[in-house]
């Protein structure tokens, strides 16, 4: 557990030397910290992004939860606006569209939610459906509405119409 809490410290500490290393030294890419937070996600959530370009190189499971929302590394780097960690997820072919399970947001509604305008745009640059709602039936654009975010109402009223 050392070892696998070494990764997660790696990250954090935005040290891509020490993360090559213990990649090298066959740390698993994939483990989950005593919290149960993974490094992708951390590494997301944090925008370390050559960091987060290691661990997919080291072929990292896009697949992997959060332990609190179960959200993926996208819904991580859109709620922190980590426009640049975005897009690098989105050219590995993270899942662009997953809901959490808890609020059923996806990225897209993440980035509204924070109000992050450049995250959003790559978000949908990406390919993500805005009109998927969330549980309390809010599709992105209602958010943008209802938190009073007028570029990003702007923007996705926008991609709404060109549909």
């Amino acid at each position: 557990s050392r070892r696998m809490s070494s990764l997660m410290a790696a990250v954090k500490a935005n040290d891509p030397a020490l993360v090559s290393r213990l990649l090298a030294d066959g740390v698993s890419v994939d483990a989950a910290d005593a919290a149960g937070d993974r490094p992708l996600i951390m590494a997301a959530y944090l925008g370390h992004t050559e960091v987060l370009e290691q661990l997919l190189a080291a072929g990292a499971d896009l697949t992997v939860l959060d332990p609190g929302m179960r959200a993926t590394a996208l819904h991580a780097a859109a709620y922190a606006g980590r426009t640049e960690a975005a897009g690098v997820l989105i050219d590995h072919g993270i899942a662009i569209n997953q809901q959490g399970p808890v609020n059923g947001y996806t990225a897209l509604h993440d980035a509204v939610w924070q109000n992050h305008l450049a995250t959003a745009r790559v978000i949908l640059a990406g390919g993500a459906d805005p009109s998927i709602c969330a549980r309390d039936g809010q599709t992105p654009l209602d958010l943008a509405r209802s938190k009073g975010h007028p570029a990003l109402v702007s923007l996705l009223e926008t991609v709404v119409a060109t549909g």
